[in-house]
């Protein structure tokens, strides 16, 4: 470090200067902190909200409906094939015997994901609360 001459401390008086100036760098990294606090709550993600399936030895719940798309998307609402235009009918039907508000969905691969939204919209319009995916099948 530099020692620096004060005047008027007498003969042979001199102050080292140790310490920098922290207040430049204390303002600046609050100035940081404030954007980043502000920035962050204006972040707002466009999308679908999807449960993804888990791992293997997760367990279905015995009360949520069951969509399955097959390859040739023939749709199954727990087990009964139904055309896409009684789907509606289907899940409201299903909802009512049930009480559930909850929808797995399953969709072969091969199917694309323009129909799998599709069914998804049909299942939103008729009031279901909830969608999770479930591993598809192949083909």
């Amino acid at each position: 470090m530099r020692q620096r001459q004060k005047r008027g401390l007498g003969k042979g008086g001199s102050k080292i200067d140790e310490n920098p100036d922290l207040t430049p760098l204390i303002n600046c990294m609050f100035l940081l902190l404030v954007f980043f606090m502000v920035a962050t709550t204006f972040v707002n993600p466009k999308g679908l909200s999807v449960d993804l399936p888990g791992g293997e030895g997760e367990s279905r719940a015995t009360k949520d409906m069951n969509i399955v798309i097959d390859p040739d998307q023939t749709i199954q609402v727990n087990g009964e094939v139904t055309q896409k235009e009684g789907l509606a009918e289907k899940i409201r039907q299903v909802m009512t015997a049930d009480n559930t508000k909850n929808v797995i969905l399953e969709a072969a691969r091969s199917v694309p994901h323009a129909y799998v939204v599709q069914v998804m919209d049909i299942a939103r319009g008729q009031g279901i609360e909830a969608i999770a995916f479930a591993k598809g099948g192949e083909g």
